[in-house]
C-alpha cells in the first residue's frame, strides 16, 4: 500500500481555527491544501472522499483488494500488511515515498490469431484485410476475395481460380472454379456457372453471382441469369440456359436437357408458344425435340429449324434432315476411344456401353448413294453397304477437328465419296469415324487391330495402320482396296501428314489414288 505524504508544515493562516475568517491574513482569502473555500470559511470536503486530520485534509486511501493471491507479510513494527515481502517505508534508501507494489505477471508469447484466417479466392469478405496477401475484396454480394485486374480471360490465377470478365464494363477478376453449386456460396447468391468460349469467353465452371433471370428469360451476360445458368447470346434477346447437362446431371423441373449447337443444354419446357414470351418481345417458339434420354419434349427456342448435316446429335429430332447417324455408344476399356462394338476396340476391348445412353455419339446425316446427292456442303461417305452411304460434313485436312464439331470419334479423313453435289467422285476430306482396330486406324502391333486384321508397321514399330481383307467386304471411308498379294484395305492419303510416322503418301496405280506406303 502506497503511503500518502502530506506537508507537516502549514502557513500561519492554516493554523487558525477552521471556520474563522481568514481576512486577518490578508485581503485575499485562501485555504490549505485540499480544503475548499466557502464564503470566508475553509472546510474539508468529506463528501468527495477526504478526511480532516487535525489541521490537514487528506484523501481517503482505497480499500485493499482482499482477493489478491500474492503472499502476505506483516510488518512487525507497524502491523501493516504488504505483498511479496516488501515493508512500507523501508524500500527506498533516499527516504522517498513508497511506490505501489505490483505483482509480476509472466509475459505470454505472441500467438497468431487463427479465429479469422485469411481467405482464398471466392471467399466472403468485408475488406482487403480479410483476404490472403495480394488479394482484394471485390464488390460482389457479401464480398468476394479475388485478384483484380488479372492479366486476361483464361490466364492463370491463384489456386484453381481462373481469370474472367463478364463484359467490357467489368474488370477481369480471378474467379473460383467449381464442379457444382455445392462448391459455391449458394446462400450468398452464387451459382456454378458453366461457361464456354462462345458463351462467357472460356471453357470453365466458375462460382459467379446469380442474376434474377430464370431459364428461358432474356439476358445480355451470364451474370444476368439465375443459378448455374449462363447467357446464350446467339439467340435474339439472349436466353438463360445451363450448359453441360446429362442423364446423370439433369436439369431443373421447368427445363429439359436438349442438344443445341453440339452441346446438351437446359432449355425451358413449354406447352405453347405463349409460354415462351419474354419481356423484349423476341420471337420464341415451342419446339418439339428429343432430350438426352431420347424422350420427346417441347422446349422454347428461337427457331423450329434443327441442326444441319455434320452437326452432333443423339436422336433424329436433333437434325434438320431428321436423320442422326449414331457411330458410337460407348468407350473402349483401354484408352477410352469411342466405339460401337467390341471389334472396333481390338486389344483395347471390350466396348463398354452404358445403359442410359450417356455415351451415344452421332452426327446429323442424310441418306445418299451414287445417284442421290448430299445437301450443299455435305460429302457422301460409304456406310459399308455397297452403293449407299450417309452425308458427312466436309473438312480442310489433317487436324481440322473444328470442322467436325468437336465430336469425340470424328476425324478429318481423306477418302473417296460415293458422289458429290457436282456428280464428280474425286476424293476429298470429310468428317468421319475411324474406330480403333478398323481399316486405316493407327496401330503398332497386330493386337491393336480387330480380329483378322493386320498391322502394317514401320521398321521402328513407332507407327502403322490396320489393313483389313477386302475381297468380299467394302472398305470403310478413308481406305481403299488394293492388291498386297491379297486384297487389303489400305489408308488413303493426299499428303504425307495423312500417314503414320515414316510412311509416305504414294500413288497406287492399281487403286487409282494415293495410299500410305513404307519407303
Amino acid at each position: 500500500m502506497r503511503a500518502v505524504k502530506t506537508s507537516s508544515a502549514v502557513s500561519l493562516c492554516s493554523s487558525l481555527l477552521i471556520g474563522l475568517l481568514v481576512a486577518a491574513c490578508g485581503t485575499k482569502y485562501s485555504c490549505p491544501e485540499n480544503f475548499v473555500i466557502s464564503g470566508s470559511s475553509c472546510y474539508c470536503p468529506e463528501d468527495q472522499g477526504f478526511t480532516q486530520v487535525g489541521v490537514t485534509c487528506v484523501k481517503n486511501e482505497p480499500t485493499p483488494d482482499t482477493t489478491s493471491t500474492g503472499d502476505t507479510l506483516t510488518d512487525s513494527t507497524t502491523g501493516s500488511d504488504t505483498v511479496g515481502g516488501e515493508l512500507p517505508g523501508t524500500d527506498d534508501a533516499t527516504d522517498q515515498p513508497d511506490v505501489q507494489d505490483t505483482v509480476d505477471v509472466p509475459i505470454q508469447p505472441d500467438v497468431p490469431d487463427t479465429s479469422s484466417p485469411k481467405k482464398v479466392v471466392g471467399a466472403a469478405c468485408t475488406d482487403d484485410l480479410d483476404c490472403l496477401g495480394g488479394l482484394q475484396c471485390f464488390s460482389w454480394p457479401k464480398g468476394y476475395c479475388t485478384l483484380t485486374p488479372c492479366a486476361d480471360t483464361g490466364t492463370p490465377c491463384p489456386g484453381a481460380s481462373q481469370c474472367w470478365t463478364g463484359d467490357a464494363a467489368m474488370p477481369a477478376v480471378c474467379s473460383q472454379a467449381c464442379d457444382s453449386v455445392l462448391d459455391c456460396r449458394k446462400a450468398d447468391g452464387y451459382g456454378c456457372k458453366r461457361l464456354s468460349t462462345t458463351f462467357g469467353g472460356l471453357d470453365a465452371n466458375l462460382c459467379l453471382p446469380s442474376g434474377a433471370a430464370a431459364t428461358g428469360m432474356g439476358c445480355t451476360k451470364s451474370l444476368d441469369c439465375a443459378g448455374d445458368n449462363t447467357c446464350l447470346t446467339d439467340m435474339a434477346g439472349g436466353y438463360c440456359g445451363r450448359l453441360g447437362c446429362s442423364p446423370t446431371d439433369p436439369c431443373d423441373a421447368d427445363s429439359a436437357c436438349v442438344m443445341r449447337n453440339g452441346k446438351f443444354t437446359c432449355l425451358k419446357t413449354c406447352a405453347a408458344d405463349t409460354d415462351c414470351a419474354i419481356a423484349t418481345k423476341q420471337s420464341r417458339k415451342c419446339v418439339t425435340k428429343s432430350d438426352v434420354k431420347k424422350a420427346t419434349v417441347q422446349v422454347c427456342l428461337d427457331s423450329v429449324k434443327a441442326a444441319p448435316v455434320g452437326s452432333p446429335c443423339v436422336a433424329d429430332l436433333d437434325c434438320d434432315s431428321k436423320s442422326c447417324a449414331i457411330f458410337a455408344k460407348g468407350t473402349c476399356a483401354t484408352g477410352g476411344a469411342v466405339c460401337l462394338t467390341d471389334g472396333q476396340c481390338g486389344a483395347a476391348a471390350p466396348c463398354n456401353i452404358p445403359k442410359d445412353g450417356s455415351q451415344d455419339k452421332g452426327t446429323c446425316s442424310a441418306t445418299c448413294d451414287t445417284t442421290k446427292n448430299c445437301p450443299t456442303g455435305g460429302f457422301c461417305v460409304d456406310s459399308g453397304n455397297s452403293g449407299s452411304g450417309g452425308c458427312a460434313a466436309k473438312c480442310m485436312g489433317p487436324g481440322d477437328d473444328a470442322s467436325c464439331g468437336g465430336v469425340p470419334g470424328l476425324v478429318c479423313l481423306f477418302g473417296q465419296p460415293l458422289v458429290t453435289p457436282t456428280g464428280v467422285t474425286q476424293p476429298g476430306y470429310a468428317c468421319a469415324p475411324r474406330p480403333a482396330g478398323t481399316a486405316g486406324a493407327d496401330c503398332t502391333a497386330t493386337t491393336d487391330c480387330a480380329k483378322g486384321t493386320n498391322c502394317i508397321v514401320n521398321a521402328q514399330t513407332t507407327g502403322g495402320y490396320c489393313a483389313t481383307p477386302c475381297a468380299n467386304t467394302p472398305c470403310p471411308f478413308g481406305s481403299v482396296c488394293t492388291d498386297m498379294g491379297i486384297s487389303m484395305c489400305q489408308r488413303m492419303c493426299s499428303i504425307d501428314e495423312d500417314c503414320p510416322p515414316l510412311f509416305t503418301c504414294l500413288q497406287d496405280n492399281q487403286a487409282g489414288t494415293k495410299v500410305c506406303k513404307l519407303p
